[in-house]
């Protein structure tokens, strides 16, 4: 009971704070010789499937394979948030031509099919669960690669190996209905409300993805690429950096930190490929 009412009054009082101040960042660090810009393409994947129905949201996996050869072949550098963060402060690009892969939601068939094309290739990718359910598939194990969702022990295993970093894609607000579409501020919310709502999610889900990887996530993927004018100020004061939207388009970063709020990706379905996506990167 102690320890509850100390957590609902670190809540409160980081919920005062918020509505009181806004987040304050010091300057990025200046370089003299940094590049003018950094040209970023982000491609959005969500399910895969061996030989199952392909859809907007799900191809298959010798698709999904397809993507990182030519990726590979057309002298792509595969990057993670830390790569980005090191051009924001330091000016370093990684490569000349760049994309991130992103994995919405945390499938099972992320960690079943995609994993080992990633490990095959020596690729990399960010993945962003649903951690209510990363939650609920722990507990009750279920191996159907079209609905379940990676466990916790998954997670940390790919963390491991380098080649996939987790972030934040909320606890329990991956829904859409008439109460509340997605993480966005329900109609007659008040500000208050919804931050304290928002922060809370963010926090369950942040400290279960650390949990179990050690590491400390600070991306935020919009669960349907929806967002509200409050999310921002609480995503700072929680040590986020960037977000990722659903917006079509390729980011070029010129080193200025509001650039990494919402950046755009490209969805990857069943009906355009990566060569078609970028090609004319």
């Amino acid at each position: 009971m102690k320890r509850l009412i100390i957590q609902k009054l670190s809540t409160l009082l980081f919920l005062f704070v918020l509505t009181m101040f806004s987040a304050s960042f010091p300057e990025n660090i200046p370089v003299s010789s940094r590049p003018e810009q950094f040209k970023l393409a982000i491609l959005m994947y969500h399910g895969f499937t061996k030989d199952g129905k392909e859809s907007t949201y799900v191809i298959k996996m010798r698709e999904f394979e397809k993507d990182i050869v030519y990726l590979k072949e057309n002298g792509f550098t595969f990057v993670l948030p830390n790569d980005i963060s090191d051009f924001i402060n330091y000016g370093k690009i990684p490569g000349e031509k760049c994309v991130m892969i992103t994995l919405d939601d945390g499938y099972l068939n992320n960690y079943t099919f995609a994993y080992p094309i990633l490990k095959k290739y020596d690729a990399k990718a960010v993945i962003s669960p649903i951690a209510s359910l990363s939650d609920y598939h722990s507990i009750n194990p279920d191996n159907h690669t079209e609905y379940a969702h990676i466990t916790w022990d998954q997670i940390s295993e790919m963390s491991e190996s380098g080649l996939v970093d987790f972030q934040n894609h909320s606890y329990n607000l991956h829904t859409f209905n008439s109460e509340r579409k997605g993480s966005a501020k329900k109609e007659k919310e008040s500000p208050q409300e919804y931050r304290r709502m928002f922060y809370e999610d963010l926090k369950k889900a942040h400290n279960a993805i650390k949990s179990a990887t050690g590491k400390s996530p600070y991306v935020y993927v919009y669960p349907f690429g929806l967002k509200s004018g409050e999310m921002t100020s609480v995503l700072r004061c929680s040590g986020y950096k960037m977000s990722l939207g659903c917006e079509s388009g390729y980011n070029i970063l010129t080193g200025e930190k509001n650039e990494l709020w919402n950046m755009k990706r490209f969805n990857r379905s069943h009906i355009t490929d990566a060569s078609q996506l970028l090609k004319d990167y």
